[in-house]
């Protein structure tokens, strides 16, 4: 699966996750109270992953070590198609014999579940969203010579640049799959189960959340009260985020000179045309959350940052051995937490086209 952006209707060629070594993530966390001796409730572990979802993995450790969706907590959520690491809460202490057991049996050819070590233990499970951000290392590939040669020139002349924070495809689908996680939400706020239902059939992951099969649904909601609540918010959320992505959009073509660029999976975004522009720095769009222990939504505006700013790193320009006659090149850089590797990739290309 490779990811481009387009703007109006001419691509951009790049490729990005050919494989998912070439997207790396490392979660920046905001580590918790250990506990050295003494009574102790949490394990504390580094997981790397590669090919699953966070939820997927959380499922895995919860059913390995017979626990509940409580019981186990991340602070934030990472790709699939990527090879990444992160903290993971675990309501039991773990040996190393729990760990080399869990490993075997979640290591596949092409995907894998790995906890690298213990960071610790402690008396609180970590929470959501606790974290300073992730460190990114990203391979772009499919570059001719003369645009890969501007993009090493560009960003080690403009080491810290600025984006538009808008919200990229992970937070709206399964790669591959439909892109409808803000239509359940929305779906969700209206207490629409049904339609809620109904789009959720359409990822294809009803069976692997519920016990339940298709025609012996009759209460809806109750396909979603038996999922990780974690999950069914985060639907919630993506609802928000699409909410907020056509906020800030507006934003953006109100206070500065733009052109509407076509997101494949997002939507049509405003982004700056000049490399020098004034905007508010934050944005308020309205939104909503889930409370869990009914699955009631409530109002709640989301809030957040319109332009998020980073110190990129551009090196390790090669041959690319899987596009012919192409070159590949090597982003590294650190975002905060919610802010989209991908997006800023995107965003940067279309810097690069708008100046030739």
């Amino acid at each position: 699966m490779w990811y481009s952006a387009t703007i109006m209707n001419n691509s951009l060629n790049y490729k990005l996750k050919c494989i998912n070594e070439d997207f790396q993530v490392t979660e920046v966390s905001l580590m918790p109270s250990f506990v050295l001796s003494g009574p102790r409730k949490f394990t504390y572990i580094w997981l790397q992953k590669s090919g699953f979802t966070t939820f997927e993995v959380l499922e895995q450790i919860k059913v390995f070590f017979k626990l509940s969706f409580e019981d186990v907590s991340c602070q934030g959520l990472k790709d699939e198609e990527a090879i990444t690491e992160q903290l993971i809460s675990v309501k039991k202490i773990l040996s190393e014999k729990d760990i080399k057991a869990f490993n075997k049996k979640h290591t596949f050819k092409n995907k894998f579940a790995k906890i690298k070590y213990i960071v610790g233990y402690g008396e609180k499970p970590i929470k959501e969203r606790a974290l300073h951000g992730n460190a990114f290392k990203i391979v772009v590939r499919n570059l001719n010579s003369t645009f890969a040669d501007n993009l090493l020139n560009y960003i080690h002349d403009h080491k810290q640049l600025y984006f538009i924070n808008y919200y990229d495809n992970q937070r709206f689908g399964m790669p591959g799959g439909p892109h409808n996680t803000h239509l359940i939400g929305k779906s969700i706020m209206k207490n629409n189960w049904k339609q809620a239902y109904d789009q959720l059939k359409i990822t294809n992951n009803i069976t692997q959340e519920v016990g339940l099969k298709t025609n012996e649904v009759s209460d809806f909601k109750k396909v979603f009260a038996s999922m990780n609540p974690k999950k069914v918010s985060f639907f919630v959320s993506a609802y928000n985020s699409f909410l907020w992505n056509a906020e800030a959009s507006l934003v953006i073509k109100k206070h500065t000179k733009s052109k509407i660029c076509l997101f494949e999976n997002v939507g049509k975004l405003y982004l700056p045309t000049d490399y020098l522009f004034q905007c508010p720095h934050i944005c308020e769009a309205g939104g909503y959350e889930l409370i869990a222990e009914n699955l009631s939504v409530q109002s709640k505006p989301n809030k957040r940052n319109l332009l998020v700013a980073t110190n990129m790193y551009a090196h390790d320009l090669e041959p690319d051995e899987l596009y012919k006659n192409k070159k590949k090149i090597t982003l590294s850089f650190y975002l905060p937490t919610g802010s989209y590797a991908t997006m800023i990739v995107k965003q940067l290309f279309l810097k690069l086209k708008y100046r030739n």
